[in-house]
């Protein structure tokens, strides 16, 4: 009879899921997954064996095998929020970012308690991925709210500093990486933290301190390209109390040494040698800067400093108007338009139009504020004002660079 026949399947399949348990239970994982296995055999929609096997395999980091189980649970028991959150997690750790989002919301919305810290561990994840840094502050903080010692609380943390470096929260930040110094969350180290702690140090202008961080990498990985190249930045600030532009030299060719793909190192190295009054060795490293990444508009803005100071003012015009059409925000490439204007072809109006954009864009800058109300001065008073208050000449007596300096893979 057919009842007989669903009574033995129904019976069979419970005991491999009770066999499949109990193997769970005592650590042998294989014999586990083989048993959920036969349970579905017998059973197709059993959830808890469906939930079971998609454990097994997230365990595994099988996360698309996982995800599918999951989601056969799911058909039968749409309603389970747990499940939901699971699935989010393996969509997370597949990329799929739309489907995590889609699968976490159910899970928040079909949970009777939605405060579990690892559900919003995930969604922290998830909009940090996302760009949206205040949501994931807000979850990751709510995660150590609902369980200050939660298992990954130090990779939270770090999470956090990551976020409040680029929020420009610094002594945030700050305090976060130090809370985790002596416990930084696997695979990082140590000196992976003393990394994060110099990077906030240069930006609150702490140079020493953020050398001395520096070093503490350099010593536990004398190898360590990025380090050697943050600390050839850093002997060449003006205002550090230890700048010397042969060590920053230095440091930048350690690191070209170790790589020499990384556009920012032969970028921070056209900057020291235009310090040096080299302008042919910095065209140089612009050149190799460019050719590694034509579409930062940074780069492009010092080009023009450059072609500026050696009186190319034509390439310096089209090196500024490349950098404003990948970036129309950057303060500093509007005043440096300004006086290009101002020096070249006494083009007052165009001036004052770059200026005026510039205090816009940066309105606590003093030196900008200073020089465009110098400008609306001498304009209301209808004097000379090239001739009265231009920029001092640059210097001309260097040798002409080649004109109008392209990536090697052609415009951005």
């Amino acid at each position: 009879p057919q009842n007989v026949e669903e009574l033995l399947t129904q019976s069979t399949a419970e005991t491999w899921l009770a066999v499949g348990s109990l193997a769970e239970a005592v650590g042998d994982i294989d014999r586990a997954a083989a048993a959920f296995d036969n349970t579905l055999r017998h059973q197709p929609n059993n959830p808890i064996a469906l939930t079971s096997l998609a454990n097994i395999f997230r365990s595994r980091d099988l996360f698309g095998k996982a995800a599918e189980q999951y989601q056969r649970a799911l058909n039968v028991q749409p309603e389970n929020g747990e499940t939901w959150g699971l699935l989010g997690h393996c969509y997370l750790m597949l990329d799929d970012l739309q489907r995590a989002y889609a699968a976490y919301q159910q899970a928040l919305y079909h949970l009777q308690n939605p405060n579990v810290p690892k559900l919003w561990h995930g969604i922290g994840i998830l909009y940090d991925r996302y760009g949206s840094l205040e949501y994931a502050e807000e979850a990751f903080a709510r995660v150590l709210e609902l369980d200050p010692n939660f298992e990954k609380a130090s990779e939270i943390y770090f999470r956090l500093g990551i976020i409040y470096k680029h929020q420009g929260k610094f002594s945030q930040a700050l305090e976060c990486f130090k809370y985790i110094l002596q416990n930084p969350p696997a695979p990082l180290t140590q000196p992976d933290v003393w990394f994060q702690i110099g990077a906030i140090l240069e930006q609150q202008r702490d140079f020493n301190g953020a050398r001395d961080a520096y070093e503490r990498v350099l010593q536990a990985n004398p190898r360590h390209a990025k380090v050697l190249q943050q600390l050839g930045c850093l002997y060449s600030q003006q205002e550090a109390s230890f700048l010397d532009l042969d060590t920053s030299l230095r440091f930048l060719a350690q690191s070209l040494e170790l790589d020499n793909t990384d556009a920012h190192t032969w970028y921070h190295l056209g900057r020291v040698y235009m310090s040096r009054g080299d302008y042919t060795s910095a065209y140089d490293s612009f050149q190799q800067a460019v050719n590694r990444d034509a579409r930062n508009p940074t780069f492009w803005c010092s080009i023009g400093v450059l072609y500026y100071q050696i009186a190319q003012y034509r390439d310096a015009l089209d090196a500024y108007t490349r950098a404003i059409r990948l970036n129309p925000y950057i303060s500093e490439v509007w005043y440096d338009l300004g006086t290009l204007y101002e020096t070249c072809n006494s083009q007052f109006t165009d001036a004052l139009d770059a200026y005026k954009h510039a205090a816009r864009l940066d309105p606590n800058n003093p030196h900008i504020q200073e020089r465009l109300n110098q400008l609306i001065n001498y304009q209301e008073k209808g004097g000379n004002l090239n001739q009265s208050i231009s920029p001092p000449p640059p210097q001309t007596h260097q040798p002409r660079l080649p004109t109008g300096m392209l990536p090697q893979s052609g415009d951005p």
